[in-house]
């Protein structure tokens, strides 16, 4: 057994939106091996945290970051050169608790989850980083779909978060990502630390997604649903994407086809999508489930993608039939064809989206979705590996 330090730029809990989700699971597959501290902060948006779970560890610290404090430290790093990212989750108090905690209970190892709390770490520990996705290349993304005016601020970021993240990297006895495709990438952007890369990936919990525990939704029109949090960009460029041009496509054949958008905090102009009978936006649900399992086609048209995409994963769980971009399906090995479909552009994903609607499409490729999850991305078996890495990393 090892005493972990264990950083969260968010609180993992409750695990419903993609970043928490990974933190959980890791969390929770080290709470059952090691004595596990955890510290973590909270920003504007994310809600009063259900400290309870937090009573699991062996101690815990939150670190609430106000909207003003977030502002004046991305504007410091906005004229010393920091990366923005980096200062948004800046907070002193814990600071000085980790700080604390480091000289009095001399954990074995820091577990890093995002590398904007990597600033907390002392010097002298060994450290985990689990990097995820590959974030600057996801600044550069944004900075590619920006008008001229507006690029070169992302193309900053990128470039300044990318010098942070290598960095850390150096000083790290491994670095973590979620798939071998945002490994690739890290190892060109990072030659010097490819050596102490690998992948690991996310997993689903395959017993609370599960069609033969859920009740779907009764729907009387064919219905397809998106599932993500609502006031994340990619996840509003796409919603956007496929009501304004996928869905006047499959109208044409299912006329009265209804788009239903499930997530939390959705934007004004995803709100703005909603029209009767065509489009719904529902907010914030208690579950998810029964709108996925009650689903015609589940989508993931994401222009805008970094790792593992966990509501494609979990979307095939619930043994739906799915189309994603091939962007959302970056580290899942499904095959296309088989286990869901693919478009790339709104023609090709409105033919995905049809072929299943009129019965052209595979008639198991639901089935054969939650087949190659219970296969392929298992949390136990796909933690494994961070097992071995810790015992190597500890020299236990």
């Amino acid at each position: 057994m090892a005493r972990i330090l264990f950083l969260a730029h968010r609180y993992p809990y409750p695990p419903n939106k993609g970043d928490r989700i990974r933190a959980f699971h890791i969390a929770e597959h080290l709470l059952k091996r090691h004595e596990v501290a955890l510290g973590f902060t909270v920003t504007p948006g994310d809600g009063e945290p259900d400290m309870a779970w937090a009573r699991k560890f062996a101690a815990a610290y939150c670190g609430r970051i106000s909207t003003a404090d977030r502002l004046l430290r991305t504007g410091i790093a906005a004229v010393t050169g920091g990366a923005l990212s980096v200062a948004a989750f800046r907070h002193g108090g814990l600071s000085r608790w980790v700080a604390r905690y480091a000289a009095e209970q001399r954990p074995d190892l820091v577990y890093v989850f995002s590398s904007a709390m990597a600033q907390y770490v002392p010097q002298g520990l060994r450290v985990i980083m689990d990097f995820v996705d590959v974030d600057s290349e996801k600044w550069r993304q944004y900075g590619e779909m920006q008008p001229a005016s507006r690029a070169w601020f992302y193309r900053m970021e990128a470039a300044r978060l990318l010098a942070f993240d290598r960095a850390q990297a150096a000083r790290a006895a491994a670095s973590i990502f979620v798939s071998e495709d945002e490994k690739r990438i890290f190892d060109k952007l990072s030659p010097e630390t490819a050596a102490k890369h690998l992948a690991i990936a996310n997993g689903v919990d395959v017993a609370f997604f599960d069609p033969a525990k859920v009740q779907p939704c009764a729907n009387a029109q064919p219905t397809i649903v998106f599932v993500g949090m609502m006031d994340y960009w990619p996840n509003i460029d796409a919603v956007a994407w496929f009501a304004k041009d996928i869905l006047p496509l499959v109208r044409r054949r299912h006329a009265n086809a209804r788009f239903q958008i499930v997530g939390a905090r959705p934007t004004p102009a995803v709100a703005a999508l909603a029209s009767p009978s065509r489009i719904e936006v529902t907010g914030a649900v208690d579950d998810v489930r029964p709108y996925v399992a009650g689903a015609d086609v589940v989508v993931a048209p994401l222009r805008i993608a970094r790792g593992i995409q966990n509501k494609v994963l979990e979307g095939m769980a619930m043994a739906r039939p799915m189309v994603t971009t091939a962007g959302a399906l970056e580290g899942i090995n499904a095959e296309r064809g088989r286990d869901l479909l693919t478009g790339e552009t709104p023609a090709e994903i409105a033919d995905a989206v049809v072929s299943i609607l009129d019965k052209r499409a595979p008639d198991n490729l639901g089935d054969a979705a939650r087949a190659f999850v219970l296969n392929r991305h298992e949390w136990r078996a796909n933690l494994r590996k961070l097992d071995e890495l810790i015992a190597r990393v500890v020299g236990t």
